[in-house]
């Protein structure tokens, strides 16, 4: 699956409405294992890329 700003959104709109018009913006070196994305000036969002890394983004 392609982890990007669509997907972020989407998964914002339905989990955390309040944060949905916030602007995305990819990280440029997000890593092997996550996907990270810049959420308006002070948050982030990172997407573990394999099912294999999920519990590293509840560290």
């Amino acid at each position: 699956m392609l982890i990007g700003t669509a997907l972020v959104r989407r998964l914002l709109a339905a989990q955390f409405p309040h944060w949905a018009r916030l602007p995305v913006v990819p990280v440029p070196r997000s890593g092997m294992d996550n996907a990270t994305f810049r959420l308006g000036g002070t948050l982030s969002v990172r997407l573990p890329r394999d099912a294999h890394w999920a519990g590293q983004v509840a560290r």
